[in-house]
């Protein structure tokens, strides 16, 4: 069950239509066939408060892929490359001119063993 936890810089997230990049996101990373469609789940934290490096008008979006399945390292990194490259050309695209951003995705795998899980009235 892929899990994509994002966070953004506030400035940053209000020029994104995070609901059609999450949807976007989840349709390529199914249609590619490493996920179910049904089994993606997506979140967007915004930050109110924020500092990169030692400019407070930097922006950023940080996605962190969480796997709790076992999947190969190649997978794993095209799943990572899909999620960036959607919300890279999204920031570039809304981005002021001149200004410094930054778009990282992280993958961390979970030992399938250390988490619970409870599904009530799920689809499918």
């Amino acid at each position: 069950m892929p899990h994509i936890v994002i966070e953004a810089t506030e400035p940053l997230a209000r020029r994104l239509d995070f609901p059609a990049l999450l949807r976007t996101i989840h349709r390529r990373l199914a249609d590619s066939g490493s996920a179910r469609l049904i089994d993606l789940k997506s979140r967007v934290h915004i930050a109110g408060a924020f500092l990169a490096g030692d400019d407070a008008h930097a922006q950023f979006v940080v996605a962190r892929l969480v796997l709790t399945n076992p999947r190969p390292a190649d997978m794993q990194r095209a799943m990572a490359a899909t999620i960036h490259d959607v919300l890279r050309d999204a920031v570039a695209a809304s981005a002021e001119p001149g200004g410094w951003w930054q778009c990282c995705v992280l993958v961390e795998t979970l030992d399938r063993t250390l988490y619970q899980k409870t599904d009530s009235h799920a689809p499918g």
